[in-house]
């Protein structure tokens, strides 16, 4: 019997700032900041002070919080 990880998806860990995403995504940067800010804490993402997932550096990142 398969037991199930007791550690959250990777999905969950990964922050991006809004320019990274924009990348990931191939978008325009300013249409992702605003999009994040429509986002909000609504529809499964998370939009709080935090870590980025590449850099060391403090700032507004979004996570997922579901699939």
């Amino acid at each position: 019997m398969q037991t199930r990880p007791t550690h959250p998806p990777a999905y969950r860990t990964i922050r991006f700032c809004d320019a990274c995403l924009a990348l990931k995504m191939g978008a325009i940067p300013r249409e992702v900041r605003e999009a994040v800010v429509v986002i909000g804490d609504r529809y499964g993402f998370q939009v709080a002070p935090g870590e980025m997932f590449r850099m060391s550096k403090e700032q507004m990142v979004v996570r997922a919080l579901a699939a």
